[in-house]
């Protein structure tokens, strides 16, 4: 088969001489140009022999062979040949010269011969002069292998292939990188008697993946990062981290991990579909999205900005199973990267996870370099403990790890934590700490408070409206709100809201003060906490008590009161946190009971027809029982163990009064001020909880402190009655909790 003189175009997926007859020879001196954008083109494609004298110009399209010699052909090209650039991504190359292929699933390893007497111009990146593979394939330069572009190579050749060069493979432009003169795979050899010379920075003269060279010419090198020659070294990329490994020795294609000395067998993970992600120059390394679903499609110029990157394995693939183990091996989800790697003109990768929790490494073949598995290990929470409390809480967050499905929002914590990079420690911190359940801390406290607010009620219809006659009843139903606020770390701000009805029954003897009665109450108060979450506890309390009062003189001027109650309560909580960039939250519902006694002691003085004054001193004794809490909805939920608390509360203080009558109507005003002083265990009430469904330990919430300065007390109260009915107004602050209310009552009396 003949094709002399002129000239012939090919545009995109054509084959100008095709040949699969052994027998034919092919001689073509017909000038052959590529047009197309798209490429994939073959000069000559042959199984027998063929001699090229044209000259064949493939600078346009991607994927274009000048020759290409199968199932023993040899080729021999005495012209010139030029290829432009390659799609890497896509493993379409463009080559002056090929023979050989190493087989896949679809077709047989072949082998071939080609030799060069004329000129190879290899002016487009990572394209390739000339290219062989398989044992029986040979590869000869004698003469000239131009290389014009950065990320060219001069002879390929792979499993076992020969290369021979008697000519010259040099660098023809300036300001190149990452050019090689020839590259060597496993089991393939390089005879030089001719000259390699290559000019560029981190260029190389041979590069040996698993090959060897027999240099009897002359290799020189120029440029920074440069070398003459360098190997593709096989190395160990085991990791470890804590209790966690992975073992993989080096060369080795497969690696092991091992949990606490003990081997697990990782979660392989597969492609579902695949979305291009594209990374640009911006990043001096490449991401690794193990997903399956996406994946990145190019990387622009990043050898223009480094020799060396890092390769960031993300933890996607634990996006696609409960594992703590995983194995990414589907060549679907790793050949964009490997391409990726290939044409990114970087010559060292540093290879690390780039999540915070989890270790990663790469097995990869000793004669490419390519990944061919991915191994990630997820690292115990409990790696990142300061302390035994933090200890504890991550042994049980670990131990949650992979128990709900994927698609739940406990599971959904969890791939927030996975997304934690490396240097964001202090997230991880701060997820553990919204976690930790600080909404406990003071549950004694509040409580108390909730049944403080029953208590002042009871003592304003006992003591501020006045009885009309010796047996009474008084209702009254009133509306409350005010703000705690610390300064303790670890103590979440509150608003509160209560309302509730009061009613006090009362039998005055013969002498006026003294006399017996009871009282009861129910209260609902609703706390709003000002956490991230905004978390909200509401609180249900009755109490039920009885009082004695017994005057020591005449008129009731010096007065004790004695009084004793029950109570018993129903709370429930909704416990908000913020994991990274979303609330979560979890619910609970607890009771609460207790008894107290109060003894209180006044003297009244009367300082006009309308002004009283009136000290006090007063002792409170309460015992209180909060029922073990446990969290039945919700991520990460909490057990919190049942506790108690006392209360010994000594009170002095004083109250200015005022009087006026409108006919049968009453106008009071009151201003009070008191010192009370906690001794009791309340504020610290060492409560302890653990993660709910594990065998983790307790650990300790963090209390109120036990401020011993006590608490100064400010209190204005307003009413107008006309003996049967009457309105109420109040305000109120404490200095300690920095606490503001206020409420307002109305109030009946039969």
């Amino acid at each position: 088969m003949t094709s002399t003189g002129g000239s012939a175009t090919l545009s995109n997926n054509g084959v100008y001489i095709y040949s699969s007859d052994k027998a034919n020879t092919i001689t073509n001196s017909t000038n052959i140009t590529s047009t197309g954008t798209t490429g994939k083109n073959y000069g000559i494609y042959s199984s027998s022999q063929a001699n090229n004298s044209g000259n064949i110009d493939f600078s346009n399209g991607v994927g274009n062979l000048g020759m290409y010699m199968v199932n023993g052909g040899t080729g021999r090209n005495s012209g010139t040949i030029t290829v432009g650039a390659s799609d890497v991504s896509n493993e379409l190359f463009s080559v002056g010269m090929a023979a050989g292929y190493i087989g896949d699933k679809t077709t047989a390893p072949t082998t071939g011969a080609i030799e060069n007497s004329g000129t190879i111009n290899v002016n487009g990146e990572y394209s390739i002069g000339m290219y062989g593979a398989g044992n029986g394939t040979t590869v000869t330069n004698q003469n000239d292998i131009v290389l014009n572009a950065s990320n060219t190579t001069g002879i390929y050749v792979e499993e076992g292939a020969k290369a021979i060069n008697n000519g010259s493979i040099r660098t023809g432009a300036s300001g190149l990188s990452n050019v090689t003169g020839v590259v060597l795979g496993s089991g393939s050899t390089l005879t030089n008697n001719g000259v390699i010379n290559i000019s560029g920075t981190t260029s190389k003269g041979a590069l040996l993946k698993g090959g060897t060279i027999a240099n009897y010419g002359s290799i020189t090198v120029s440029g920074a990062g440069s070398k003459e020659t360098d190997s593709l070294n096989s190395t160990p990329t085991t990791k470890i981290l804590g209790p966690i490994a992975i073992n993989a020795p080096a060369g080795a294609s497969t690696a092991t991990i091992t949990a606490n000395g003990v081997t697990v067998t990782p979660t392989v993970v597969k492609t579902a579909a695949r979305n291009p992600i594209t990374v640009s120059a911006n990043s001096i390394g490449l991401y690794v999205n193990t997903s399956g679903k996406d994946y990145t499609k190019s990387i622009t110029g990043l050898g223009n900005l480094t020799s060396e990157a890092d390769l960031i394995i993300g933890t996607e693939a634990a996006q696609s199973t409960t594992s703590k183990y995983i194995q990414v091996s589907d060549n679907k989800i790793l050949d964009p990267y490997n391409n990726a790697i290939l044409s990114s003109g970087v010559s060292k990768w540093d290879i690390y996870s780039g999540s915070l929790t989890w270790i990663t490494t790469p097995t990869l073949d000793p004669a490419t370099g390519k990944v061919t598995n991915l191994y990630m290990a997820k690292v115990p929470y409990t790696e990142w403990a300061a302390d035994k409390d933090t200890y504890n809480f991550a042994d049980g967050l670990e131990q949650r790890y992979g128990v709900e499905a994927l698609g739940t929002k406990e599971n959904s914590v969890f791939q927030k934590l996975n997304g934690i990079g490396n240097n964001e420690e202090t997230l991880l911190f701060q997820a553990y700490d919204e976690m930790m359940g600080h909404q406990y801390a003071n549950t004694q406290q509040r409580v108390q408070a909730t049944g403080n607010i029953l208590d002042k009620e009871f003592d304003y219809l006992r003591s501020e409206w006045q009885t009309a006659s010796k047996s009474s009843n008084k209702v009254k139903t009133f509306g409350t709100r005010g703000e705690y606020k610390t300064d303790t770390a670890g103590i979440i701000d509150y608003k509160y809201n209560g309302y509730g009805v009061a009613y006090v029954h009362e039998n005055e003897d013969i002498k006026l003060g003294r006399g017996i009665g009871w009282y009861t109450g129910i209260v609902q108060n609703t706390l709003k906490f000002k956490d991230i979450g905004k978390s909200k506890e509401e609180q249900l309390q009755a109490k039920v008590g009885i009082f004695k009062s017994v005057p020591f003189d005449d008129n009731n001027s010096l007065n004790w009161t004695i009084s004793g109650d029950i109570f018993a309560g129903y709370n429930k909580m909704n416990r908000k946190y913020l994991v990274v960039d979303e609330i979560f939250s979890a619910k609970s519902k607890y009771y609460n009971y207790g008894v107290s006694i109060k003894n209180e002691i006044g003297k009244e003085f009367r300082l006009s027809e309308g002004f009283s004054l009136r000290p006090y001193a007063a002792l409170d004794l309460e015992y209180g029982r909060v029922s073990k809490i446990r969290e039945k909805s919700g991520e990460i939920k909490l057990d919190v163990k049942q506790n108690d608390y006392i209360s010994v509360k000594p009170e002095v203080g004083t109250e200015l009064a005022y009087k006026h009558y409108f006919g049968t109507k009453t106008f009071r005003a009151g201003l009070g001020v008191a010192y009370e002083n906690e001794l009791g265990k309340l504020a610290n009430g060492k409560n302890k909880a653990r993660v709910a469904n594990t065998t983790a330990d307790w650990f300790n919430i963090r209390g109120e402190k036990e401020d011993r300065r006590g608490n100064v007390k400010f209190d204005l109260n307003l009413g107008l009655d006309n003996q049967v009915i009457g309105v109420t107004g109040n305000v109120g602050y404490d200095t300690k909790g920095e606490n503001v209310r206020g409420g307002l009552g109305l109030r009946v009396i039969f």
